[in-house]
């Protein structure tokens, strides 16, 4: 039997046919173990928008949490005398042009302020509980150097 076998090996009619289904088998393979990597590639593209997706959602649920300093028990029965006592604490009041509530908001203007002031007192405003809903700031050229003028539109915070 093994020397029947060996026969039908050796014939030059059976190597074409055969040498034909082992290129066929190895193609096959190759086929087979390209899709399987490639399965393993669109798992770990998955996985990773997976990852980012949830960064994504950890970073807007962290986002939607009050800051501290903004609560709302932390926010006065009166936005304006809030205001009021920012701009005196800063001695900001003599260059105090306008400071009324209407149905925007709350607005002051401020004239002739240095860059340190101007950031002070919007820190001020912050850390208060108030919001700034729009700010026009505008440097006016003068002798002495630049100085600002600042118009904000705030409301207590939510």
């Amino acid at each position: 039997m093994i020397a029947g076998l060996r026969e039908i090996l050796n014939d030059s009619d059976f190597r074409k046919p055969g040498a034909l289904c082992a290129a066929a088998l190895v193609a096959w393979v190759l086929l087979i173990a390209l899709m399987l990597s490639s399965d393993t590639s669109l798992r770990l593209v998955s996985s990773n928008l997976s990852s980012s997706a949830r960064v994504l959602d950890y970073a807007m649920q962290f986002k939607a949490l009050p800051r501290a300093g903004n609560l709302i028990t932390d926010i006065p029965d009166e936005p304006l005398s809030v205001l009021s006592n920012i701009i005196d604490a800063l001695g900001l009041r003599s260059r105090m042009q306008q400071l009324q509530s209407n149905a925007s908001g709350i607005v002051v203007q401020l004239e002739r302020l240095y860059g340190d002031e101007l950031g002070e007192l919007l820190g001020s405003i912050e850390n208060s509980g108030l919001t700034i809903k729009t700010a026009e700031i505008r440097a006016l050229p003068r002798d002495d150097g630049r100085l600002l003028s600042a118009i904000l539109t705030m409301e207590a915070a939510r």
